[in-house]
């Protein structure tokens, strides 16, 4: 049996992070989720070989699988799209590598779950598509299924408005190779949106659903990276305690730790230092004297100086953080970026290899944007930015408003 891992996305809704990446490569304490996934199916002995389906910055993962994986005994084959195809459009162009049925998982699902329950589960019944399902709080973000009393597919519609269920594609399937004969060859297909409403409409599809002693995350955005990463301390807690320092890691007694927290090797922490709860630090990072972290994650090869102040937000590869920097509010800064002595960075995204060294943009405000348009501007800041900052973003916006777009992307820098 074969396993199609789609791999070619663009990943835009984590950006900065996947402009240096590939999506399925953003990584998971320290490891890309493409790993968590080859490791689960290096399991399975039905399989034999994992194809995947790649486009967008493939060389970043052929990298990878030829210097990380390179003992990974089983068969990897690369099938490139020529163009983006979506999800429906990537099976289609896999068609000559299959037989019968076939394992298929996006890159960007993280999970635990045992892809053998769903194989199993599609061999029992009749249909040419077995999902696996699972609920959600928030359905409306996903593909919605609802099903009758023996787990057959009889309604999916892809992000509705009004979910009559809480119950969600997992990104996760077994299909039969009659399914590509209808799709187009080199056309964009969703397979969501496109093609499982059209079995499901022929009573082809079933469900199975994923157990709750599983995890499963959709990495699509910087939230689900913070939520990947709580639940993967968490499980680390179980069984190893609060927090795990890695073989190589420098840590000061007098360094406050409150778990779950994760140090990875080659760190080296700076005295006076406090790491609070779901904390990341990455290989090879270095942290001075009296700097601060909560809920935050470090790719890895970062410098955090003094006094700085991380908290809810993500530093990529190699970021410098100066003296008494302030990070808060889901800030994601790519990969070699530089952040400049004494500045405060709320809820912004920050380009990769920029070099911050003022507020040269705009503040993100979660206001209406018709109350940043001048005139309008509120005297104070509804959010308590410093007087400083909030006076900085009121001159720019009287310049030049920010348009819709900059406001719905969260883009500072």
């Amino acid at each position: 049996m074969k396993a199609v891992i789609l791999a070619g996305g663009f990943g835009t809704r984590l950006r900065p992070l996947s402009s240096t990446r590939p999506k399925p490569m953003v990584p998971v304490l320290g490891k890309p989720n493409l790993q968590y996934l080859l490791e689960s199916l290096e399991k399975i002995q039905e399989i034999d070989e994992i194809i995947l389906s790649v486009h967008y910055m493939r060389g970043e993962i052929r990298e990878f699988i030829d210097e990380k994986m390179a003992d990974y005994p089983k068969t990897i084959r690369f099938v490139n799209d020529p163009m983006p195809l979506e999800t429906g459009g990537a099976l289609k162009n896999v068609e000559d590598y299959v037989d019968g049925d076939f394992l298929v998982i996006y890159g960007d699902v993280f999970t635990n779950f045992d892809f053998k329950e769903l194989i199993k589960a599609h061999k029992e019944n009749d249909g040419l598509i077995t999902v696996a399902v699972t609920k959600v709080y928030d359905p409306e973000k996903y593909g919605v299924v609802e099903l009758d009393d023996g787990n057959k597919v009889t309604h999916f519609e892809e992000k509705p408005h009004r979910p009559h269920t809480n119950l969600v594609d997992a990104g996760i399937y077994m299909v039969n190779k009659k399914v590509l004969e209808e799709i187009p060859k080199n056309k964009e297909v969703y397979f969501e949106r496109e093609v499982l409403p059209k079995y499901v409409a022929r009573g082809l599809v079933y469900a199975h659903k994923i157990p709750r002693e599983y995890y499963w995350i959709d990495l699509g955005t910087p939230d689900d990276l913070f939520y990947a990463h709580q639940v993967a301390m968490d499980e680390i807690a179980k069984e190893n305690g609060y927090f795990v320092i890695k073989e190589g890691a420098e840590v000061p007694e007098d360094v406050e730790i409150q778990g779950p927290v994760y140090i990875d090797e080659g760190v080296k922490i700076g005295h006076g230092v406090k790491i609070k709860a779901y904390t990341y630090i990455g290989p090879n990072t270095v942290v001075e004297d009296r700097a601060y972290f909560k809920r935050a994650i470090l790719i890895g090869n970062d410098i955090v100086r003094e006094r700085a102040e991380i908290k809810d937000s993500i530093l990529g590869e190699g970021v410098v953080v100066g003296k008494n920097v302030i990070l808060k509010e889901t800030a994601v800064v790519g990969d070699y970026a530089k952040i400049y002595d004494n500045l405060v960075i709320y809820g912004a995204k920050v380009l990769p290899w920029k070099k911050v060294e003022e507020y040269e943009a705009y503040i993100k405000i979660k206001l209406d944007p018709t109350k940043v348009r001048p005139g309008v501007t509120p005297d104070r800041c509804p959010l308590g930015l410093p007087e400083c900052i909030y006076t900085k973003f009121k001159a720019i916006a009287g310049e030049k408003p920010p348009c819709d777009e900059c406001i719905e992307n969260q883009w500072l820098f």
